[in-house]
């Protein structure tokens, strides 16, 4: 299938970059794909036999040609990940979402899954497909993978630094299965870059709503126009606060259809039940407006009232007027509260001002979070 798609690469244009905003952190920092910071550096520093080399990657669509062949320790990782949030989703996560997880369950659920399995199921309910790429890609690669219906996944699972000997042991599959959480948060259950857990678990079950996979794949469309209009980090905060890290409304209460959070033990708790941070209903317009938060959790979540009304707001929508209006960069933090806003809950931000991850008051709102809800 990847030979396919680079075919079709060279067929379709991928968009250019332009003048347009590009992450350095997505370009070759190293000597080569297999140098220290190449895109397929992870891959080739695996154990023999397990390793991915220049030749299973296109250049141009920053595809994988097949996913690395896993070892025990990776599975083993996944299965602790799978299991902890199988377990806390329930009553958490949206409705959508579980109808796509029952799904894909069986796919899932023994290690790190099969992309192939995955798509047997998914691409009839939507005609989507899950492809394996090395690490995060270039926008406009995404973007066009996304207007083709392909959603790209890091084919690398977290791990690989732990910080004591009991973590390196459940890394390694020889820890007890249920060990302390406060020994591997650090290490397995937080990720600032997106790796398959977060891509598979968080994304893909959603992707089986007919509604989702149509504004997802709108989204990749509308990427060429950010690109043209030099708007990529207004854009993105769309997908941030929606796709990423979005709650909806339903009958029951707050649910969580964003794959960060989905894919976050501690996000899940901090985002339904937290008094600190900001739930505001969302509105497209201020959160192309608004700044966001990547290495810790959010200061404030944007509320739809239903998937179809996502897609009506985003999906065809003419961003070109708006983009001409937005002044350079981001007008509000991540911490405002507008009198135009939609106010859900007005957050105390507490863990804002106690200073976030790794602070001790911080580390004790979150503990007593975990001791209420059940983490």
């Amino acid at each position: 299938m990847a030979d396919d798609i680079a075919r079709n690469a060279r067929a379709r244009a991928i968009p250019g970059m332009g003048d347009a905003y590009f992450d350095p952190l997505l370009q070759d920092a190293g000597e080569g794909l297999e140098g220290p910071g190449g895109a397929m550096h992870r891959y080739a520093r695996r154990p023999d036999g397990y390793t991915l080399g220049a030749d299973d990657f296109d250049r141009d669509t920053w595809l994988l040609a097949r996913q690395p062949r896993y070892t025990e320790a990776e599975h083993h990782r996944w299965r602790l990940l799978f299991e902890s949030q199988r377990n806390m989703l329930p009553g958490r996560a949206c409705s959508d979402f579980m109808k796509g997880f029952a799904a894909l369950e069986g796919a899932m659920q023994g290690g790190i899954p099969e992309f192939a399995a995955l798509n047997a199921v998914l691409e009839p309910a939507t005609g989507w497909q899950v492809v394996a790429v090395p690490e995060l890609i270039p926008d406009n690669v995404f973007f066009w993978h996304l207007e083709n219906r392909r959603f790209p996944a890091g084919a690398f699972i977290r791990g690989g630094k732990p910080k004591t000997s009991k973590v390196r042991k459940a890394n390694e599959g020889r820890a007890p299965e249920h060990i302390a959480y406060d020994a591997v948060e650090d290490d397995l259950f937080y990720l600032q870059e997106p790796d398959i857990f977060h891509d598979v678990f968080g994304h893909v079950p959603m992707l089986m709503d007919p509604f989702f996979a149509d504004y997802i794949a709108a989204y990749g469309k509308g990427g060429r126009r950010a690109i043209e209009h030099n708007r990529l980090k207004n854009f993105g905060a769309i997908y941030w606060y929606t796709v990423e890290f979005g709650l909806i409304q339903e009958a029951d209460g707050l649910r969580i259809y964003g794959a960060g959070i989905l894919s976050s033990p501690d996000e899940t708790l901090f985002s339904l039940y937290s008094d600190s941070p900001h739930r505001i209903m969302l509105n497209v317009d201020r959160v192309m407006r608004t700044d966001y938060v990547i290495s810790d959790f959010q200061d404030t979540y944007f509320v739809i009232e239903s998937l179809e009304a996502l897609h009506r707001a985003t999906a065809g929508r003419d961003f070109g007027p708006i983009y001409k209006r937005l002044p350079a960069g981001f007008t509000y933090a991540t911490t405002a509260l507008l009198d135009t806003d939609t106010v859900v809950h007005a957050g105390t931000q507490e863990y804002k001002f106690n200073g976030g991850k790794g602070k001790p008051r911080a580390h004790e709102h979150m503990t007593a979070l975990r001791q209420a809800h059940g983490r």
